[in-house]
């Protein structure tokens, strides 16, 4: 998969809820992450949520995210995928009583998914069907940047640099300004890393780059982040650059910490959600700095929890 997957799973996650109405196509009330990995052959998929809709209905939403090249062809991955999710969440079919499955393939990248309509099927002698299995096949790159802005959420913005941009002069300052209204910092930030690392033109990121202000340009304009988007891993993060910024700093690198941890190892959402409960009980910026180099001297995320709790004192 491209460069772009992890923070695109990340977004994803972070706002589950938005993406699970926008690829459902209703309201849904209550959206929880699965585990993705399937025990037979070790087998892991990229995103399953359990949804809630506001019927009561029960939905498993199951996401994968492509780029143009693939070792398998991807219809012959979905069917493996769904066929894992229905013989360990769903069972054998009873009816009405059955749980719902939609499945979502995303293509990110110029041609890919081109020609995938998500419906494949077998056929007995008579012409019946045998077997059959559908998934939507969603082209970023097919889509129009000025779509995301009627999906009703500042998330989808930052899928801005995935889109098909015919404008960016005029479609970049609006989706920024949108992202600015989000009253959370921490949310905003992460809303701000995201569309900067999902962009995949170089005149863009510098559009981008300039439409930044002094604090924007602390979370985003740092070695950590353009690295991360090159090669998916980060490489530092700037100091903070007034002394009156102590709060945003420290929102800041925490959300840079979150990023580089599904970057680089790439854990299970109830893990990450975890990590990411522990780290807000850690204020000192010195200790979140410390946190976040460790990120590139451990080997794995266990590795990487054990020095968070100690921080903590979890195992004293």
């Amino acid at each position: 998969m491209s460069e772009t997957d992890n923070p695109l799973k990340l977004l994803i996650t972070q706002y589950r809820e938005a993406f699970a109405a926008w690829l459902l196509g209703r309201p849904v009330r209550h959206v929880r992450p699965l585990n993705v990995e399937f025990p037979a052959q070790g087998a892991r998929g990229d995103l399953l949520f359990e949804v809630i809709d506001t019927q009561g209905n029960l939905i498993y939403l199951h996401i994968e995210l492509q780029g143009p090249r693939t070792a398998e062809p991807m219809p012959l991955r979905q069917l493996d995928y769904l066929t894992r999710t229905v013989r360990r969440d769903i069972g054998v079919p009873q009816g009405e009583q059955t749980p719902h499955l939609h499945s979502v393939v995303i293509y990110v990248g110029d041609g890919a998914g081109r020609g995938d309509d998500g419906y494949y099927e077998v056929l007995d002698l008579d012409g019946a069907t045998t077997l059959s299995w559908r998934y939507q096949a969603l082209r970023l790159w097919e889509m129009d940047a000025e779509t995301l802005f009627k999906l009703g959420s500042p998330a989808f913005l930052a899928l801005i640099g995935q889109t098909r941009l015919r404008q960016p002069e005029v479609i970049l300052p609006q989706a920024i300004a949108s992202i600015r209204q989000v009253e959370d910092a921490a949310q905003k930030g992460r809303l701000l890393t995201a569309l900067f690392t999902l962009l995949r033109d170089e005149e863009v990121t510098m559009m981008v780059e300039k439409l930044l202000d002094q604090s924007e340009d602390f979370l985003l304009d740092t070695p950590y982040l353009r690295k991360m988007r090159r090669i998916g891993l980060e490489q530092g993060l700037q100091q903070g650059r007034e002394e009156g910024r102590e709060k945003g700093r420290e929102e800041g690198l925490r959300a840079a910490i979150l990023d580089g941890i599904a970057l680089r190892f790439n854990p299970l959402a109830t893990d990450y959600r975890a990590v990411e409960d522990l780290l807000k009980n850690i204020p000192a910026y010195d200790t979140l700095r410390q946190l976040h180099k460790a990120l590139f001297e451990v080997t794995d995320f266990a590795a990487f929890r054990g020095r968070l709790e100690q921080q903590l004192g979890v195992n004293e």
